[in-house]
């Protein structure tokens, strides 16, 4: 590879594993106007991780009995795997890509981006936004000439949007469209409607007539179909509901059942409140997002309740007694 390539891809290495300091975006954003070369490089840079990501995460995919030893392991081996390919096994995917005839002029591109159960992802686009996507989601990219468009088509995703005024980057779920420049912001997509996260500058949201700016701290709820869109100033929940970037969870008196429907988010064993009086119980709590078990046991300790795990599910909660039912 060329030099130039081998800078494209230390730039794509870095972004892939974590947030540029200012300094670092300075120098990123000075160095792709340098030369027109160094954009090509970029985009051909994106092309490979995304091609070296696919490939990486068919371990997901392996029937038979070990199925589930299989998803830890690609769990665990993606991240390095993913660097090691782009340190030294870049070149050959790229020789792989153009052999079959991908195109690498960015007038207009499209890519899908997804993510299987309890596998997180950090994808750096074609135009040096960064998309940190949650577990079981998908996206839809597409760049064109004037503008960059984010289909969210489920789960969650946070942007870290790259200046650029001449090109709106637009990100949609469902009805609901949420339009930036330069910020960073986070949109989860629910079935009655889609959650914006600002954590930096200021978004436009909107769907049908409502619309609404938020910024910095601010949080949304919006329904596909509502006359009126409901902005909160909520700095600290914003961080408590993000913490999934960094492997966490985090929980400040939500309610038992919302604790369980976090972890079945990333958890393959599935927890399971068998006695519905619990639900609603507050709990507080910092977990990692792959510790659903010691999460189970300390619920069972606090609630003084009995926590059963078998190698398919965990459940809180002494289940029903089917001769008392049968009374």
């Amino acid at each position: 590879m060329s030099a130039i390539d081998n800078q494209a891809l230390a730039w794509l290495r870095i972004q892939s594993e974590r947030e540029l300091d200012a300094d670092e975006r300075s120098h990123l954003d000075a160095w792709l106007e340098e030369d027109t070369r160094h954009k090509g490089a970029y985009i051909r840079a994106t092309v490979i991780n995304n091609a070296i990501a696919q490939a990486v995460s068919q371990h997901n995919l392996y029937p038979g009995e070990d199925r589930y030893a299989l998803r830890q392991d690609a769990a665990e081996s993606t991240g390095s795997n993913r660097r090691a390919l782009l340190k030294y096994g870049a070149w050959a995917a790229g020789i792989g890509l153009l052999g079959v005839g991908v195109s690498l002029n960015v007038t207009e591109r499209q890519t899908t981006l997804a993510t299987s159960r309890g596998e997180f992802r950090r994808v750096a686009l074609a135009d040096t936004s960064v998309a940190s996507i949650n577990s079981s989601s998908r996206l839809e990219v597409k760049l064109t000439r004037d503008k960059r468009q984010i289909t969210l088509v489920k789960g969650e995703a946070w942007f870290e949007v790259a200046k650029d005024k001449t090109k709106p980057f637009v990100v949609e779920a469902g009805d609901v469209r949420v339009r930036a420049v330069g910020t960073a912001f986070g949109v989860r997509r629910f079935k009655d409607g889609a959650e914006v996260l600002v954590t930096e500058g200021t978004v436009e949201v909107w769907t049908g007539n409502a619309r609404a700016l938020l910024t910095a701290g601010q949080r949304s709820f919006v329904p596909y179909k509502t006359a009126q869109i409901a902005v909160a100033q909520q700095p600290q929940e914003i961080q408590r509901k993000l913490a999934w970037r960094e492997g966490k969870l985090i929980f400040t008196r939500q309610t038992l059942g919302e604790a369980v429907a976090d972890f079945n988010r990333y958890s393959v064993k599935k927890i399971i409140i068998s006695d519905p009086a619990l639900e609603n119980k507050r709990i507080f709590g910092q977990y990692q997002i792959d510790a659903a078990e010691q999460f189970a046991k300390d619920i069972g300790a606090y609630l003084n309740v009995p926590i059963e795990i078998s190698i398919e599910s965990i459940v809180i909660g002494a289940k029903d007694d089917p001769k008392k039912n049968s009374i």
